[in-house]
């Protein structure tokens, strides 16, 4: 597979315009229907062109995820790093993250819509599950980064990791019943029941 640094300007570009097709038609219609044939007629392309620019829909589908969390941790990433570890961070945290999913619903959907509709293979690791290991990874360690500085109290921080994570993530299956959620007084409530847990 060709790097980015390698393709040009409009090749990246339709690569782009490909996969917010392919994310508007997983948040409206779900990933049993995010054909490559749908999400070209989505884009106003033939399904030829997709398939010059990407090997299948097992490659375009990675895309979308991959620039999702890019996006994600292009935005939350320099809230947290600037946080000072303890309740500040774990505010940045919480906040960061709803604040980006609250932004971002339909590409938090098709996101969500991926991860369900990719089951493991056999004798294969889960599909992106390295991503949302990774993910608990840092949380923890800035949990204990938290403890070190003694604002939090002493527990495992591995298992408040999951928790919290858990939590976060299930606001992209509520708003799939509840578009009109209210992601701010949700990331208000997790936060009082977090701080509450763990401050010291």
């Amino acid at each position: 597979m060709r790097s980015d640094s390698s393709r040009t300007f409009t090749e990246l570009a339709r690569r782009r315009q490909i996969v917010d097709g392919a994310i508007d038609v997983l948040a409206d219609e779900g990933y049993a229907a995010a054909s490559l044939a749908a999400i070209a007629q989505r884009v106003g392309i033939s399904k030829g062109v997709i398939s010059y620019h990407f090997a299948g829909k097992d490659e375009l589908l990675s895309e979308v995820v991959a620039s999702v969390l890019a996006q994600a941790g292009e935005y939350m990433g320099p809230r947290v790093t600037a946080a000072r570890p303890g309740l500040e961070a774990l505010r940045a945290y919480v906040r960061s993250n709803l604040d980006f999913i609250d932004g971002h619903r339909r590409g938090l959907r098709a996101l969500v819509e991926v991860l369900r509709g990719s089951p493991p293979r056999a004798g294969e690791p889960a599909p992106y599950g390295p991503e949302r290991e990774d993910a608990v990874t840092a949380l923890a360690r800035m949990l204990a980064e938290g403890q070190r500085t003694g604002e939090l109290t002493e527990f495992d921080t591995r298992h408040a990791a999951v928790a919290l994570r858990a939590s976060i993530d299930a606001v992209t299956e509520l708003l799939r019943t509840d578009p009109d959620l209210d992601v701010q007084s949700y990331a208000t409530d997790l936060l009082r029941l977090f701080e509450q847990g763990l401050a010291r």
